[in-house]
């Protein structure tokens, strides 16, 4: 194991360096902020070697020098000790010693399930709970789409095609509906085509909708299929495409939503998830969902979630905009255009919206 101490003018600008000397698998084991002749933060990193791959993409034991006989037993049963510390370490929450205002910042954004190097470079940036409006609200992006209004539905193109994608329970079905419900609203003439022919039941649920909001409604098995019917409602000025959820993980279902981007026409995509779902596995999904071309991430059921951190955190990695949120299960309403200000709000408040 090799033990370093790093000194950086912020958290952030230490972790660059620790991540290039020690690499992606380096263990922060403590921060503090000094102040001498000018402020900098001091932090502590620690890495195993034997977690560290070689050039052949094996992994290897710390260097050492040669050993023989009996000295080898002894070796691997200090390196097998020394792995068992770092991940105990790894499992226990980065002990930051901060000062007293600014660790109060920090407990409460960690308390709202932001991400640990998140909340430090947060509390860097403000000094007071007021502060933290500002930078969260700098690192988000509500932007509208195309611009124009709280909600508009019109189109470069002189109409709108809008495809929902996401994981099983993301919600896509009803926030169809919620989209559907609005344009129809605002006298717009919308169109629903539904691709989810996996989930039993899902195409009576999208013809229920249909039929109380006076919607024409399609059925899509395939990318074809789909330019067919996108074809068929040419008179229609939004289009809504209800996909199939499935496991994000299933190589074969992100082919298959990549194929429906060959129709050569100008297709909307918005990533729907869940609020109410771990924040690990948000992260993960948007993982497998970055091969495709999504333009807007959409947080659904932010009523249901007990802490809404996440939302944050996505953003800063995923760095999409937020086209908005829902709030429940009505039909219609239950949905929320926010911007980057509202959605901070909610985010700190920790509940729904």
């Amino acid at each position: 194991m090799k033990i370093k101490k790093f000194q950086a003018r912020s958290f952030s600008e230490a972790l660059t360096c620790i991540k290039r000397e020690l690499g992606d698998n380096a263990l922060i084991m403590s921060s503090e902020d000094k102040s001498a002749t000018r402020s900098y933060v001091e932090v502590t990193a620690a890495v195993d070697y034997d977690m560290e791959p070689n050039e052949s993409g094996a992994y290897s034991p710390p260097p050492s020098s040669q050993t023989h006989g009996s000295d080898i037993s002894e070796l691997k049963n200090e390196i097998r000790s020394l792995r068992d510390s770092v991940e105990a370490v790894r499992n226990m929450t980065c002990e930051l010693i901060l000062p007293a205002g600014r660790k109060k910042l920090f407990q409460f954004l960690r308390g709202r399930s932001i991400r640990e190097d998140f909340a430090v470079s947060l509390v860097e940036r403000a000094q007071e709970l007021e502060d933290l409006e500002t930078a969260m609200t700098d690192d988000m992006d509500c932007s509208r789409p195309f611009g124009r209004g709280p909600w508009d539905l019109s189109c470069r193109h002189g109409r709108r095609i809008l495809m929902l994608i996401g994981p099983t329970g993301a919600g896509k079905t009803t926030t169809v509906a919620k989209l559907a419900s609005r344009a129809v609203k605002e006298g717009k003439k919308a169109a629903i085509i539904g691709l989810d022919t996996f989930k039993v039941g899902a195409m009576e649920q999208i013809r229920i909708y249909a039929n109380m909001l006076g919607v024409p409604v399609e059925v899509a098995s395939n990318a074809e299929d789909m330019k067919m019917s996108i074809k068929k409602f040419s008179g229609r000025d939004i289009l809504l495409i209800d996909t199939t959820g499935q496991n994000p993980r299933d190589g074969e279902y992100i082919k298959n939503l990549k194929d429906l981007y060959r129709t050569g026409l100008p297709i909307e995509t918005q990533l729907l998830l869940s609020a109410s779902s771990d924040g690990e596995f948000l992260m993960e999904t948007q993982k497998h969902y970055s091969p495709l071309p999504v333009d807007y991430i959409v947080f659904t059921k932010t009523d249901e979630a007990v802490k809404l951190g996440s939302i944050y955190n996505l953003c800063r990695v995923y760095k999409k905009p937020v086209a908005y949120i829902t709030t429940g299960q009505r039909v219609p309403g239950n949905i929320e255009f926010v911007d980057n200000k509202k959605l901070t709000n909610i985010i700190l408040r920790t509940g729904s919206a």
